[in-house]
């Protein structure tokens, strides 16, 4: 199945285009829309994987398969622990994704618009990092957020604007494993910005 999808997709500059629109909907679109259903999130959700790992190799394509299936199947079952562990692994193969993500896009020598879009990949696929490790720290250490808990939308909007360090104030960390990981969101973000991109902008003048 994996190897009929990846042979769909003719080049990387396709998927990188195709990965930037995937973000654009996640990040912005679906959290907005109200009646959206779980399976589309997840599928989108999966798509961003497999757009995101093709880059890098096959078989990290098909771990990322494997390891959403595993949290699928485990949310089905009412065994706490079991997803707890689920849910932390995917996390954990998330933080490798964007890692890898960001290294293969730095290591590369020819700096096109592709690869300034790709920089926006990285960016949004940090937020989405972010996102799943918020929403992590907010279900299993509840009161970790002031939010009110009634949208999803919340926060995934503290998240970002977290992650560029606007910091409006109106959604706050509450406990120290929160403050810490807004912290990293903040940090991070500005590190991504001022060191990641500019880079690339820079070797992108230069050739041009």
């Amino acid at each position: 199945m994996i190897e009929n999808i990846a042979n769909s997709i003719k080049d990387k500059n396709t998927s990188a285009v195709l990965l930037l629109l995937a973000c654009f909907i996640f990040v912005f679109i679906l959290p907005a829309i109200e009646f959206t259903s779980n399976m589309l999130s997840i599928f989108l959700f999966s798509l961003i994987i497999f757009l995101a790992s093709y880059p890098i190799s096959r078989k990290v394509m098909f771990i990322g398969f494997v390891v959403i299936l595993i949290e699928l199947a485990t949310r089905a079952t009412d065994l706490i622990y079991v997803q707890y562990l689920a849910q932390l692994t995917t996390n954990l193969f998330i933080i490798f994704l964007v890692g890898s993500v960001i290294r293969h896009m730095m290591n590369q020598k020819n700096v096109s618009i592709y690869t300034l879009v790709n920089a926006l990949n990285g960016y949004l696929l940090l937020g989405i990092m972010f996102m799943s490790l918020v929403a992590f720290c907010d279900l299993y250490v509840p009161g970790s957020f002031n939010s009110s808990g009634n949208s999803d939308m919340e926060l995934v909007y503290y998240t970002l604007i977290t992650l560029t360090t606007a910091g409006y104030g109106d959604i706050t960390p509450q406990l120290p494993l929160a403050q810490s990981l807004a912290m990293l969101i903040a940090v991070t973000g500005q590190f991504y910005v001022a060191v990641v991109v500019a880079i690339l902008v820079g070797k992108y003048a230069s050739k041009n």
